[in-house]
């Protein structure tokens, strides 16, 4: 099946129109994808077989974490498995690694931790205690060497273990301040309220399912 639209629109965001001129609601899982020509033009094309009467879904971001979703759409994805760690203070270790974002996950259903939190969190731990380790942890995480960097991991888990605490408990103080925050504001004025305490519970309640599973770790 293939569907073509056309369509320039010089000033308003191309995305933005295409998701509400023609109902592409967000989806984790999709039947349409979406492409703009040099020209301007739109081309949206089925990905698999529609029945009829189907929903026709597009990705509009990262369906792992909601909260960029959030922040430029206004609406809150809650099939999303997963939200960001929220470590934006160690954004430059992150990079270093090669990763983004989307690799920084905290699971909303479990509340594992993807792998790679515990690689940037102990590669900012080294880089404050002794460069040279850093330096050796570096090469064993983007070389690959996954024995070298689970050696790592066992040595300094203690130090890790107790970032990671202290950063979800401080980002669930925040939360609780920015919701008390959101609840003083007149929903007739501030629309977007109900939709942020949502997003914000989102949040809140994954990173409780972390700490109840990082308590446990000692």
């Amino acid at each position: 099946m293939y569907v073509q639209y056309y369509r320039f629109c010089p000033v308003y965001p191309l995305t933005h129109f295409v998701f509400h001129k023609y109902q592409f609601n967000h989806g984790a899982e999709t039947e349409v994808e979406v492409n703009f020509d040099d020209g301007g033009n739109c081309n949206v094309y089925a990905s698999k077989d529609i029945p009829a009467g189907s929903p026709l879904r597009m990705s509009l971001g990262d369906p792992t974490n909601p909260s960029p979703l959030f922040a430029t759409y206004g609406f809150l994805d809650e099939s999303s498995p997963a939200t960001f760690c929220k470590m934006m203070d160690k954004q430059d270790d992150m990079q270093a690694l090669g990763y983004d974002f989307s690799n920084l996950l905290f699971y909303k259903d479990t509340g594992d931790i993807s792998p790679e939190v515990y690689d940037v969190v102990l590669y900012s731990l080294l880089g404050n205690a002794d460069p040279g380790l850093q330096q050796a942890f570096y090469q064993a995480v983007v070389s690959g060497d996954e024995a070298t960097k689970n050696q790592y991991h066992q040595q300094y888990f203690q130090y890790t273990l107790d970032e990671l605490k202290n950063h979800v408990n401080k980002t669930l103080r925040e939360l609780e301040s920015l919701n008390q925050k959101a609840r003083s504001y007149d929903p007739r004025t501030h629309p977007r309220v109900p939709v942020i305490l949502k997003h914000n519970d989102f949040v809140k309640e994954t990173f409780l399912r972390v700490k109840a599973n990082l308590d446990t770790m000692g």
